[in-house]
């Protein structure tokens, strides 16, 4: 046949096992928000049980981002070498090892090796699932499910609370882990036999079988075959060691830049929002009721921006959440103290533009790389969105600590957001060069 199977994805209509394979995606992300979010549930028993301090256990808090930034940097490229199912596999595989020897820890340095390593596992999975999605969808339902994808890790930190209020108290913390290990295990098992590799990968690295290979995906996708293997996409990658090609490197930067400041005020945000809400005198109660609509404002924004995005583009809707979110932040500083309401619908408002941003900035980077690259591309974006991770919350406590107040602090965080915007708006590749759409 004459087209390409980037065309024949693209454009036709979406089957039943492709609907399978985002499934699948998006209970394996689920598992990856459930091991993310397992140490916060069980930190408070395990120190009590080994007389730690929280500013000692800091540093099993601070292994998971360090590692996740690691996993997306270092080891995500691999599958533009290797491919996208068999480092999913190798990734999901070690997470089910790294789970069970944690809830077998004896020390407070056995448990921060395992929380690293199970970050720089969480970091390249969550690169690979992503591309897998884009890869496998059609141009009509990319971004959606790259929104349904996202809602996956919000529905695992809910899945790991439902499992602390179950097992913590009767069981202790290590059958947090347990059960942790025990979804991961489902989540290989079931990749082991209905993931399939990409066809994108097959067509830019041709391997072994590689027409086979294609030709059988095709068939359970219900689409036609091919009589000989597509010619491979004109990758302009270059030789030697490089990752990224020369041509792309000042758009890479420009994400970069747009990844780690919004996650440096994303960051702030999610780790200091509690705090900020108690600054403005709100009751505990009240501030569970912030906690519960934020969240769920994050996931509708996954699925909002997803379903929007095609319609209105990927950068537009980039910059125009970056923009609300920054009017957000500062809304919710300029609430007077103890209006309930307004800074319950603050907190919400924040949460949504937060969450829909960074689903933005997924996108647009999805759209940006050509298949060769595509994992490797993403992966530096989201490592150094972790680095900004990091460096948020920790630059959030020296304002809140120098006393800025509420106000000010929050102006601060949303005004260089200016910077993400520009970026996202300036990422582009230099004239003449086109990169394959995400989707398919």
């Amino acid at each position: 046949m004459s087209s390409s199977p980037t065309d024949v994805i693209r454009k036709s209509p979406m089957s039943l096992y492709q609907y399978a394979i985002i499934a699948l995606c998006v209970l394996s992300y689920a598992s990856d928000g459930v091991d993310v979010v397992t140490l916060s549930y069980a930190a408070p028993v395990l120190m009590k049980e080994w007389g730690i301090s929280p500013a000692t256990f800091g540093l099993a808090y601070t292994a998971t981002p360090i590692g996740i930034a690691l996993g997306s940097f270092f080891l995500s490229p691999l599958a533009d070498r290797i491919g996208r199912r068999t480092l999913t596999l190798w990734l999901l595989g070690s997470l089910v090892i790294m789970l069970f020897a944690t809830a077998f820890s004896s020390s407070l340095l056995m448990l921060v090796t395992l929380r690293l390593l199970t970050g720089i596992s969480l970091g390249a999975l969550v690169v690979c699932l992503n591309v897998t999605v884009s890869e496998f969808s059609n141009e009509e339902r990319s971004n959606v499910l790259i929104g349904i994808l996202h809602t996956g890790y919000s529905a695992g930190g809910m899945i790991c609370g439902a499992l602390a209020a179950l097992l913590l108290e009767p069981l202790g913390w290590r059958a947090l882990f347990l059960a942790a290990g025990a979804l991961s295990v489902l989540s290989f098992v079931l990749s082991l036999f209905v993931l399939a590799e990409s066809p994108m990968y097959l067509i830019a690295r041709r391997p072994a079988n590689a027409l086979q290979r294609l030709n059988a995906i095709f068939r359970r996708m219900n689409k036609p075959e091919f009589d000989s293997l597509p010619p491979a996409p004109e990758a302009k990658a270059g030789k030697g060691r490089a990752i990224i090609p020369r041509t792309l490197l000042f758009g890479t930067a420009m994400l970069c830049l747009a990844g780690f400041v919004f996650t440096v005020s994303g960051g702030f945000m999610a780790s200091w929002r509690p705090k900020l809400l108690d600054m403005a005198h709100l009751t505990m109660t009240w501030n569970g009721i912030a906690g519960v609509s934020t969240h769920g404002a994050g996931i509708f924004a996954h699925l909002f921006v997803g379903a929007l995005a095609r319609k209105v583009g990927e950068r537009k809707i980039a910059v125009i959440f970056l923009l609300g979110m920054g009017f957000a932040f500062t809304l919710l500083g300029a609430v007077p103290d103890g209006a309930l309401l307004p800074l319950v619908i603050a907190s919400t408002l924040s949460g949504f533009f937060n969450v829909g941003a960074f689903t933005a900035i997924i996108l647009v980077t999805l759209n940006y790389f050509e298949p060769g690259v595509r994992s490797a591309g993403l992966g530096i974006m989201l490592g150094c969105s972790r680095v900004g991770g990091i460096v948020g919350p920790l630059v959030g406590g020296f304002v809140i600590a120098a006393g800025f107040g509420r106000f000010w602090t929050l102006f601060l965080f949303a005004v260089i957001l200016i910077i993400p915007v520009v970026a996202a708006i300036y990422a582009r590749a230099r004239p003449g060069d086109v990169a394959v759409p995400a989707h398919g």
